[in-house]
């Protein structure tokens, strides 16, 4: 399943540990209350949770799987120097001063200034850094696989989106005063927030699903990469053009909802190719990433199909809210779980039993994790979702809350499940007697990946 000679992405697994903690962190403040359907969501504290699950969680888990998969789609090597776990660190560093910062903010302390412009400057140089190193490697093997020009796309919407929250940081703070800068940045955050969302992670999520689907599902490969990336520059470019188009807000508004047309059409096409490659599919029973990604497939057609027509007709902004979330937690988050419950595994076997393929029997993938339960988690992870969303559209407090706590309870049973896959705990034990290399928990020992991989 891995093209002979690709390595394993040495942090990989140090990137995906740290998204999981700050999802996880999330729910947890959503669970304590730290934010309600009647809490503005530009609260200090309401900001503390948006970035640990848009930086922290979305941020990390999409460059942790770019850091593996971008060599498969172009048939290039990463660098060999330390960008990747130096990166780690800043972003760590950087979203923890951020939230710290946030606090401060909300505390009304004077050394928020500071604080948010440590934290801005060290996330804006590591996601740049990250940036520029994937860019530079997806660029040179573009014409390998046309998925290459999807991520580019997720990427050039990372820089931009970097750009803007170290603006907003250093304005919010109060280290900057112009009455023009702030003027703009207390307009643009719906475009901080669309690059971020529905242009880094959506189209780096697009893009790698481009090459994995196909391969779980042993279909045909899609393509219309080209067509969806044409749209996709084009919704990027109106939509950059609204964001700087902010002091004349009628052609602000106009540009913003053809770019919200532009990334709906996008969003259509794609769905469409994951409806033939599913149904064309020569594996006819699902594995549980592909099966526990339908529902995020749905989410995401629904979100999409209602947030439109809502962002034109101007609808409330809980509305919108239970809009964002659904897209948010259904779309993105529910795709980034499922996937983890093959790819965790399937890079944990790489490095235990890939050497020892054809030496001496080996488990199959599917050992690694244990379907069933990790299917009713998952599957509770979707309930709560959806049940989170209506609370918030019906503005009420004590439902959100609930919901919440059942999204995290669902979340730390499938982080448990992937922590017993990682370390080799369903595996059955006289396996384990045979000699095999244990992996670390948290990197890999960088070996070379079997041409054929496992079985499933």
């Amino acid at each position: 399943m891995m093209p002979m000679g690709t390595s394993l992405s040495r942090w990989t697994m140090s990137y995906f540990g740290a998204a999981l903690f700050f999802l996880l962190l999330a729910e947890c403040f959503l669970s304590a209350g730290g934010w309600s359907p009647s809490v503005d969501v530009a609260e200090p504290r309401a900001l503390m949770i948006v970035h640990s699950i848009t930086i922290g969680w979305l941020g990390m888990l999409m460059i942790g799987a770019l850091l593996q998969f971008a060599p498969v789609l172009t048939g290039l090597s990463l660098p060999t120097s330390h960008f990747d776990i130096l990166g780690l660190i800043g972003l760590v560093v950087g979203l923890g001063l951020l939230l710290f910062g946030f606090h401060l903010i909300d505390k009304g302390s004077n050394a928020a200034g500071p604080v948010m412009g440590a934290a801005a400057l060290l996330l804006f140089v590591s996601i740049l850094s990250v940036s520029m190193v994937l860019a530079s490697l997806l660029w040179r093997g573009r014409d390998v696989h046309p998925a290459s020009g999807l991520v580019l796309i997720g990427i050039g919407c990372l820089a931009m989106t970097a750009a803007f929250g170290a603006l907003f940081a250093v304005t919010i703070s109060g280290s900057i005063a112009i009455p023009s800068v702030v003027q703009f940045v207390s307009s643009a955050v719906p475009y901080h927030a669309s690059l971020g969302l529905a242009g880094w992670t959506t189209f780096a999520a697009i893009g790698v699903s481009y090459k994995l689907l196909p391969m779980f599902l042993l279909s045909h490969d899609m393509k219309k990469a080209p067509f969806l990336a044409r749209t996709g520059s084009i919704g990027i470019a109106l939509l950059g053009t609204a964001a700087f188009s902010l002091f004349w807000p009628e052609a602000a508004y106009l540009c913003f909802l053809a770019a919200s047309l532009m990334f709906g059409l996008t969003i259509f096409a794609y769905l469409n190719e994951l409806y033939l490659a599913y149904r064309w599919r020569r594996r006819k029973s699902l594995e549980l990433n592909t099966s526990g990604s339908l529902p995020a497939f749905a989410l995401l057609a629904v979100s999409v199909a209602l947030l439109l027509p809502a962002i034109a007709l101007g609808a409330g902004a809980h509305a919108i809210a239970a809009l964002v979330y659904l897209f948010v937690f259904g779309w993105l988050s529910g795709l980034g779980l499922a996937q983890l419950l093959k790819i965790v595994p399937f890079l944990t076997w790489i490095e235990a039993f890939g050497p020892l393929l054809g030496r001496r029997p080996t488990p199959r993938l599917a050992d690694l994790v244990n379907s069933r339960r990790s299917a009713v988690w998952l599957g509770t992870f979707y309930v709560a979702v959806v049940a989170a969303a209506s609370a918030i559209a019906l503005e009420s407090d004590l439902a959100f809350r609930a919901a919440a706590i059942l999204q995290t309870m669902s979340t730390a049973a499938l982080l448990w499940e992937l922590a017993l896959a990682r370390s080799l705990a369903n595996v059955d034990a006289n396996t384990k007697r045979h000699p095999f290399e244990q992996p670390a928990f948290f990197f890999a020992a960088n070996k070379k990946g079997h041409a054929n991989g496992p079985a499933s």
